[in-house]
């Protein structure tokens, strides 16, 4: 039995790296989704608070930075809602994120309102519109749009109504559908709540809404930028960003665990796995603000980066890393075929993943100003049974990082073998 012993004892060895790996992984992730960073939005500078945490992690591993510092500011204009944010219906106080969201792009509102519901027949068309926006009762109510009964009048009245069509002081949608929340960039001309049906058993005869709202023109945001010397001039960047949506009211904020600290994580923990094993190629870690607001921070780099694009043999940009049951999907794989079918053929051989799919071109991510320059690049995501977005329930708690060992070893293997 003792010449066993060496054998279990380096499987031992590897089975607690593997845990390292992951539990430090999830030790980011707690920390990015603290409280103190507040969603790592734009409330309470919650995203730079955030940046100041990484560019310590990077000092702390010795990184190299770009000139003098690891961080890139630039500059943004957001919709913001840093104070008060309450709803009730029928005096009955609603949960935020919960039974309502705020439409990101509204405009702040206080008072207590009674309901009018339309109808399809009232906005079936120009004239009518015209027609129900001059009464007087509309004009001092809060509409009420039942978007679950799939009504094609009503569907298309709802486009617009970021114009209040109708003068009306605000407007509640009934949804059916999962409430998912974004960042906007720009201010409506009245204010939206998205209202879950599921918890409402009673028509809505009033609504007391009292909702703080801030249009900041020129918000100050950060990219973080780090890289490991190789022994060539090319580079590999990896890439994610660490900003999410921030709070919804003072009291309210929407953490992005998976969306997209665990793609900040890895990259902290890729920057480990390199400073312990030197890499071929120069490595970049950039962490990305303002994603949720539109690709802003990767947009504003790919136009005032520190280094030539020409040097980027390659970049993997990651996102969505809480899940990986069923695999990964890599955008830009039937467009980079070649090197997708190594990372492939690297996933079968070792038997890592379930599913390495392929996506064509799309500007879902950080990657895509890179792509546009035509820089060689994948954003990969993890597929699985977790299906918090953009809402309140993605938080540390609730991610899985189901295969997450996995996932990083086929990036590794692929950086080392497939480029």
């Amino acid at each position: 039995m003792l010449r066993f012993v060496p054998f279990l004892f380096t499987l031992f060895l590897v089975g607690i790296s593997n845990a390292q790996n992951s539990s430090y992984a999830k030790e980011m992730i707690d920390s990015l989704c603290a409280p103190r960073y507040h969603g790592r939005g734009y409330v309470f500078q919650g995203d730079l608070k955030a940046a100041s945490f990484i560019e310590k992690q990077c000092k702390s591993k010795g990184l190299n930075s770009f000139g003098d510092s690891y961080t890139q500011s630039f500059k943004l204009g957001v919709n913001t809602f840093p104070g008060d944010m309450s709803v009730k219906f029928n005096r009955k106080l609603l949960q935020t994120g919960v039974d309502y969201q705020i439409n990101p792009g509204s405009q702040n509102l206080n008072g207590s309102f009674k309901t009018y519901y339309l109808k399809p027949s009232m906005v079936k068309s120009q004239e009518k519109i015209f027609k129900t926006a001059s009464k007087k009762k509309v004009q001092n109510r809060v509409i009420v749009i039942d978007e679950t009964s799939e009504n094609a009048v009503i569907e298309e009245f709802s486009k617009g109504i970021n114009q209040n069509p109708l003068n009306a002081k605000g407007y509640v949608l009934l949804k059916d559908k999962k409430l998912t929340w974004w960042a906007s960039r720009r201010t409506y001309n009245t204010t939206i709540l998205d209202v879950s049906i599921e918890g409402l058993h009673k028509k809505i005869k009033t609504v007391d809404i009292n909702i703080d709202q801030e249009w900041v023109s020129e918000y100050q945001s950060k990219n973080v930028v780090a890289f490991i010397p190789g022994q060539s001039d090319s580079m590999v960047i990896f890439s994610a960003h660490f900003d999410h949506l921030g709070r919804m009211g003072k009291e309210t904020y929407i953490a992005g665990a998976s969306d997209n600290a665990s793609g900040s994580a890895m990259l902290l923990d890729l920057a480990d796995y390199y400073s312990e094993n030197p890499p071929k190629y120069n490595t970049v870690f950039i962490w990305f603000a303002g994603e949720e607001a539109g690709l802003v921070g990767s947009k504003y780099f790919v136009e005032n980066p520190p280094f030539s694009l020409d040097n980027i043999k390659f970049l993997l940009n990651l996102d969505l890393m809480a899940d990986a049951k069923k695999g990964i999907t890599v955008v830009n794989g039937t467009i980079f075929n070649e090197a997708f079918d190594r990372l492939k053929a690297i996933n079968e051989r070792e038997g890592l993943l379930n599913q390495v799919k392929a996506r064509g071109a799309a500007a879902n991510s950080d990657h895509y100003p890179f792509y546009e320059k035509g820089v060689p690049s994948f954003f990969i995501y993890t597929e699985g049974d977790y299906k918090h977005y953009h809402d309140i329930n993605d938080v540390p708690e609730n991610i899985p990082l189901t295969n997450y060992d996995q996932v990083f070893e086929l990036i590794t293997s692929f950086v080392k073998e497939g480029l």
